[in-house]
């Protein structure tokens, strides 16, 4: 996720500072943003996908530990269940 953020960060820094050359500051942000948010789908899709993958591997382990968990209580509610009931 890290790398796909400097990337994007990267196309913008470039284009702004070129057309800063051209336009005034304030339009050479909003004209960067609006030309690196497109530019970014098209040319930074790898890294994109890279990041996407590493977000859902991440989240499957989450859900994996929450599940464990939740199955280890469930247990020792059931043992204290047997006990009382």
């Amino acid at each position: 996720m890290l790398k796909y953020s400097v990337y994007r960060l990267a196309l913008f820094l470039v284009l702004f500072l070129v057309l800063m050359l051209v336009l005034d500051p304030i339009w050479a942000a909003v004209v960067a943003a609006l030309i690196s948010m497109v530019a970014s789908f098209f040319v930074l899709a790898g890294p994109r996908e890279e990041a996407a993958r590493n977000i859902e591997t991440s989240m499957q382990k989450a859900r994996a530990r929450r599940a464990e968990k939740l199955d280890d209580e469930r247990t020792d509610e059931e043992a204290e269940d047997e006990e009382t009931g």
